[in-house]
C-alpha cells in the first residue's frame, strides 16, 4: 500500500545501501530493551505511551513514542537522534480486526528504518567532512488520527529530518482502515467509480491552483515544463497519499510531486460533497468540519439551504510595510472589513504560509449552519463566524484552541456561547 513512499525511498536509498552493513549494527529492539548503537554503546530505549479513546466509544488508540540516540566513533558526539510513534488500535470484541490494523500500521516501521539508516549515513558524512561545525540530526516520525466512526479509522503521518540548522525534508503519508474488517482502504475500494472519484478531485485541485498563493507554484511548472495534471494523477491522487477527515479527502502532494521546482508539502482538502462516486458507507455522518490551506477556497453548505457556498480566507504579511493584508470572502462577497474591526485582532503569526489552515466546522449539528473558525497561533485564540442570510455574523472567540486535533465540538459550543454571555 505504501508505493509512492517506497519508490521515493529506494531512489535516495539505492546509493547508500552498497555501505549499510558497515555502519549500522543490530538496533531496535522490543519495548523496554536496549539498543546497540552504531558506535557499539549501549543506551535505555525511551518510550512513552498516551491514549486517545472517546467516552463510550469501543476503539482505543494508544501511541508508544520511541526515541533512540546514535553517537559517533568518539561516543562524545551524538550523530543522530530518532523518535517514532507506534499507534495500536484495540476494538472491544473484535481482537482479530485490532490485529490487522496495527500490523499495517507497524509496516510503517520498515519505511522508517530504511530512514533512518540513510539519515544515519549523512550525517556520519556530514561529521566527517566537517566535525566542528557538525550539528547533530533529528529524524521524527509521528501519526495523527484525522477521522474516527464507527466505519472509519484514518492516521495522517508526517516524518520530518532536521537538524539546528536546517529542515532537510519533510514527507506525510495517509492510512486508512475500515473497522467492519480492519482492510487498509485503497481508492478503489472506496468509490463505485474509482476514475470519476480522482477525476472530481483533480478538478478541485487544479481549481485551487489557480488561486493566487499558489501563482509560485504554476511559475515553476511553467518553468520546469511539467504537465501539472499528469504529476497530479501520478504522484498525489494515488494510494498512501490520502487520508479521510471529517470533511472530506485531503490528498498529499510531498516535495516535488507537482513540478520538480517546488520543495514543500501541499495538502488539498477535497469536500465529501464534491467528491463524485464516493460510496454511501464511506461517507462522514457526525459534525461536519473541513480543514482547509489559508489561501485556498472550499465550499460547503454554509446556511443550511442546500447549496454550496465558497469560501475563502488567507492573510498575509507585507516585510517591507511591516503590515497583514487580509481576504475574506463568501459566494463572492468580500467580508475583509470584518477582519480590522475593533473585535477581531490578527497577529503577525496568522499570516499564512505553505501549511497554515482555518475551518469550516459544524459547532451545534442541531441547527442548520456550518461556521467559519480562524485561527491565530500568535494569540492563541480561534475566532468564529457564522454565514446567514447573506450576512456573515461574528460569534465570538476562544483561547487555546489552535490545532485542529483538539476541537471538542459541544465544548467549542458551550465555551463560544460562555463567551457571548
Amino acid at each position: 500500500m505504501r508505493t509512492t513512499r517506497r519508490y521515493l525511498m529506494k531512489q535516495r536509498f539505492i546509493a547508500l545501501i552498497c555501505i549499510a552493513t558497515l555502519v549500522f549494527g543490530g538496533c531496535g529492539g522490543k519495548k523496554q530493551s536496549s539498543v546497540q548503537t552504531d558506535a557499539g554503546s549501549e543506551q535505555p530505549d525511551a518510550t512513552e505511551l498516551s491514549t486517545e479513546q472517546p467516552q463510550n466509544d469501543p476503539v482505543t488508540i494508544t501511541f508508544e513514542s520511541k526515541t533512540e540516540t546514535y553517537h559517533a566513533d568518539d561516543l562524545s558526539t551524538v550523530l543522530l537522534y530518532t523518535s517514532y510513534q507506534k499507534p495500536m488500535i484495540t476494538i472491544d470484541g473484535h481482537p482479530k480486526i485490532s490485529k490487522t490494523i496495527t500490523q499495517s500500521l507497524n509496516d510503517e516501521l520498515d519505511f522508517f528504518q530504511d530512514a533512518r539508516l540513510e539519515s544515519l549515513l549523512s550525517a556520519r558524512a556530514s561529521f566527517a567532512e566537517s566535525p566542528d561545525s557538525f550539528s547533530a540530526y533529528h529524524l521524527d516520525e509521528e501519526f495523527s488520527c484525522t477521522r474516527q466512526d464507527s466505519r472509519i479509522i484514518s492516521f495522517e503521518s508526517t516524518r520530518k529530518e532536521f537538524t539546528s540548522e536546517e529542515t532537510k525534508g519533510i514527507d506525510y503519508a495517509g492510512f486508512n482502515f475500515d473497522l467492519e474488517n480492519g482492510k487498509e482502504l485503497t481508492l478503489s475500494d472506496i468509490a463505485t467509480d474509482s476514475n470519476a472519484l480522482i477525476n472530481s478531485a483533480l478538478s478541485f485541485i487544479n481549481q485551487q491552483l489557480l488561486l493566487p498563493n499558489y501563482c509560485k507554484i504554476s511559475q515553476l511548472a511553467k518553468h520546469d515544463s511539467s504537465d501539472v495534471s499528469s504529476n497530479l494523477l501520478e504522484h498525489v491522487l494515488t494510494d498512501g497519499n490520502w487520508y479521510f477527515t471529517k470533511g472530506g479527502i485531503t490528498f498529499i502532494a510531498n516535495d516535488g510531486a507537482i513540478t520538480p521546482s517546488y520543495s514543500g508539502t501541499l495538502l488539498f482538502s477535497v469536500p465529501y460533497q464534491q467528491l463524485n462516486a464516493l460510496k454511501a458507507e464511506y461517507h462522514y455522518t457526525s459534525n461536519f468540519q473541513l480543514n482547509a490551506l489559508m489561501g485556498s477556497a472550499v465550499s460547503a453548505d454554509m446556511d443550511g439551504n442546500g447549496e454550496m457556498d465558497a469560501v475563502y480566507y488567507n492573510t498575509s504579511y507585507n516585510e517591507e510595510t511591516g503590515l497583514l493584508s487580509s481576504t475574506l470572502t463568501v459566494d463572492g462577497t468580500d467580508y475583509s472589513e470584518m477582519l480590522y474591526d475593533g473585535d477581531f485582532t490578527l497577529s503577525r503569526s496568522a499570516a499564512s504560509d505553505m501549511t497554515s489552515e482555518y475551518y469550516l466546522i459544524d459547532l451545534d449539528a442541531t441547527d442548520e449552519y456550518i461556521e467559519l473558525a480562524i485561527p491565530d497561533d500568535g494569540l492563541r485564540t480561534t475566532y468564529f463566524f457564522r454565514y446567514a442570510g447573506f450576512n456573515l455574523e461574528y460569534l465570538g472567540s476562544i483561547p487555546d484552541l489552535i490545532d485542529s486535533s483538539t476541537f471538542q465540538l459541544n465544548d467549542v459550543l458551550s465555551q463560544l456561547e460562555e463567551s457571548e454571555n
